[in-house]
């Protein structure tokens, strides 16, 4: 469901997303967002009045350096990078030289750079830890825009909570009802920093990024379960507890 906050973009409660057993997710309590540089103060307020526990940024030192998010009072921060400098990965897209089929590609690249490294391992790991020790208050995870990294780790976390992958997957492309929004905006400029083509890539999804991410755990590890349990420690007593902390007893 989303949240409409002035200025924190894509924001998106995962309460009420139904397991097989009838049971579902507590509302209020998973926030994944873009980052919250220009949050206002009524955001600010809006996140502290919800008894937030904890901030996760996904993002890298580069990134965080150049847009700080705004501190939420009575909220820890933590900065947990999930992948190497994005610098280092790809370039600008407002570069001229770069094609919408290079973006493309690039963005393809994060999805199987976050199945493949330690540091996207450490992030969700960490990610995990903090989840079980907000002990039932509200967490806020988000990367950029709140759909790349902060999509995986959806993934990770609902596939943990008994939710089906169908449930996931249309959670993971409702970013692309918020960011046609973007797209519009963009495209509306008299002289906009990219073309429409380039916008396209940088603002949506697409299912076969996160397909490929899942996949490539699957051919590592034999399950997301699997991959859960024996790199991030999300066993069944991680589980359990995670259950207890953010699902309803159901019907």
């Amino acid at each position: 469901m989303f949240l409409d906050f002035e200025g924190i973009e894509n924001v998106r409660d995962l309460g009420g997303l139904l397991r097989a057993d009838g049971r579902k997710t507590k509302p209020g309590l998973l926030l994944r967002t873009g980052r919250l540089e220009h949050a206002t103060d009524a955001d600010i307020a809006r996140l502290a009045d919800m008894g937030l526990a904890c901030v996760i940024d996904f993002r890298d030192l580069d990134e965080t350096r150049r847009a700080p998010d705004r501190p939420v009072p009575g909220a820890s921060y933590h900065q947990l990078p999930a992948l190497p400098p994005l610098n280092t990965m790809f370039r600008r897209p407002d570069d001229p030289s770069y094609t919408a089929d290079e973006v493309r590609a690039d963005f393809a690249a994060i999805y199987r750079k976050l199945a493949r490294s330690t540091e996207a391992d450490e992030a969700y790991a960490e990610f995990f830890r903090l989840l079980l020790a907000a002990e039932g208050r509200p967490v806020l995870w988000h990367c950029t825009q709140g759909k790349d990294r902060t999509g995986a780790a959806a993934l990770l976390l609902l596939t943990a909570l008994g939710i089906d992958e169908d449930t996931i997957f249309r959670d993971y492309l409702l970013t692309n009802e918020f960011t046609q929004g973007l797209m519009d905006r963009v495209t509306a400029m008299e002289h906009p920093p990219f073309s429409a083509d380039i916008a396209r890539e940088v603002f949506f999804v697409r299912e076969e990024n996160l397909r490929t991410y899942v996949k490539l755990l699957e051919l590592e590890y034999g399950s997301v379960p699997a991959y859960l349990e024996l790199v991030l420690g999300v066993g069944p007593d991680e589980i359990e507890a995670l259950e207890d902390l953010y699902l309803d007893e159901g019907v």
